[in-house]
Parts: structure tokens; sequence; C-alpha cells
């Protein structure tokens, strides 16, 4: 299983190999907190999302600070498949909102909602959740798009209150789940996950969650206090059961450069490759 898992994971992160316009059963998703108040949406747009407009069907961004930056993440994408590029945005967090930009040429919107009971006290960020046909295939499944509260170890219950929220939300669902984001687990890199958030626990308590797991590990942050995986791309339901891999974007140290703080997000882009089966909706 070991050898067959690591030569999926070698084929479907070629991505660059395929032909821009080929159909594939591959769905491709990225996630990335862009960093409101902070970063520029032009610079992220032109040089983070713009190189994987032929590779990503669908991002999951975090920290998003208006409707004009989603409309310049969507020019991103647009000379991609057909240019058919669409976006949709929450209503909660202010101006660290949650937005989906999505290829409509692969995949049909169904509906979207946010989960308010998610969002202790309205002060935060409401899960942002579409549910997409996979054109290709036929299937149906749920793209979400979490950000969780960060806060200090004295704070640290409103987080796992939402990652135990959101587990219980997931049991009660029918479709496949995607669910993206920065979580704030601070999954240890050095001790191998050993150190982490009880909320990483508490999320995928009862295998109701699988991590899609990078091979290669980098810290999904800029700080140099951290050498932790604060972004994650989890799977729920029959999603658990498709082939899939991952890798984290923007893995070289000059990344996190100081030259590039007052432009760049101070998070990694992440994403992950699901093979799903033609025929078998």
């Amino acid at each position: 299983m070991a050898r067959w898992w690591m030569k999926f994971l070698g084929i479907t992160l070629l991505l660059a190999a395929c032909s821009p316009g080929e159909p594939s059963s591959r769905l491709t998703v990225a996630a990335f907190n862009v960093e409101s108040g902070s970063a520029d949406p032009q610079v992220i747009a032109e040089k983070h999302i713009a190189p994987h407009r032929n590779q990503v069907d669908i991002w999951g961004f975090s920290e998003v600070e208006s409707n004009d930056w989603m409309e310049k993440f969507r020019q991103a994408m647009r000379s991609g498949w057909g240019s058919d590029y669409r976006w949709l945005l929450g209503r909660s967090g202010g101006k660290d909102r949650l937005g989906i930009v999505y290829n409509a040429r692969r995949l049909t919107y169904l509906r979207h909602e946010e989960l308010e009971q998610i969002n202790p006290k309205g002060s935060l960020r409401s899960p942002l959740v579409a549910e997409f046909r996979f054109r290709l295939t036929g299937q149906r499944f749920l793209f979400v798009v979490n950000h969780f509260y960060r806060g200090d170890e004295k704070n640290a219950g409103r987080r796992h209150q939402q990652a135990q929220l959101f587990n219980e939300w997931a049991q009660s669902q029918n479709l496949p789940i995607i669910a993206v984001g920065d979580y704030n687990f601070d999954w240890d890199i050095g001790s191998q996950g050993q150190k982490r958030d009880l909320g990483f626990d508490l999320l995928t308590q009862n295998e109701v969650f699988r991590w899609v797991q990078p091979q290669q590990l980098v810290s999904t942050q800029c700080n140099p206090e951290f050498n932790s995986v604060l972004d994650f791309i989890f799977v729920g339901g029959e999603a658990k059961n498709w082939p899939a891999a991952s890798d984290i974007l923007q893995p070289e140290p000059e990344y996190c450069s100081p030259a590039n703080r007052k432009t760049h997000s101070d998070h990694r882009p992440i994403r992950a490759v699901f093979e799903l089966v033609v025929g078998q909706p």
C-alpha cells in the first residue's frame, strides 16, 4: 500500500505536465490564508494564485478583506480552463472573511451556507460550505472553508469548541466533505505531531475526519518562533476513501523572507489532489 501511495503522490503532483485544457478526473483543491490588512491582494493574485490557474479547481481563502480581493483572485484564475471562474464570499468575520473561487466549467454550483452555530457569540468566522457537482463524474460533495480561533492558551477553548462542533456537524452529513483552511492546530513538525493543539484531536475524533497529510512538511506559517502546521485539508465521509495526495506550496525559505513581509501573506498555500472515478457518482 505504501508503494502505491508514493507512486500516486508523484504522479498527481506533477500537474504542470498536464495540458491546460485536458479533461481530467482529478479534482484539485487549494487553501490559502491571504492575511487581510497586511498582504497586497494584487501581489497574492499575481505571484501565488495565477501560477496555478491551470491546476486548481477550487480555492478556499481565509482572511479575505473585501469583494475586491475576491475579484482579483478570480481574475488571476480566469486564463485557466476556459476562464469561467466564479466566487463566493462569507458574510461573517468583518475584514477577515472566508471565500471560495471555483471553476464553473468543471464544477456545478448547487448551494452554499454559513454554519453560524460554529461561530461562538457571532464574533468569529462562520464556516463557509458550498455544495458542488463534479461535472465529469457527477460526484456531489461539500467543500468547506474554515478559519478557527487563534488566541493564546488561555483562550484555546473557543477553538476547541469550534473543532468539536464541526465534528458533530460532519457526522450529520450524507455527502463527501473536503474541509480546508487555517485551523490553528499547531501540529509540531519536529515532534511529528506529538505536540499539537487539542483541537486536532477533537476534529478528527471517531475518525470523522482524516488529514490529507503532505509527504514533505514545512511550517505553513512564517513566524520563526514556530515550526508547525496551521493550515490543513481534511476529508470526511466518502471522501476519506478517495485516492488523495497533498503538498505545501511555496516551501522555499525565501518565501518567508523579511523582504516579502509587506506584500505577501504570512501563511503558505496548500494543495490536495483527489482522483474521482468516472461513471460512479
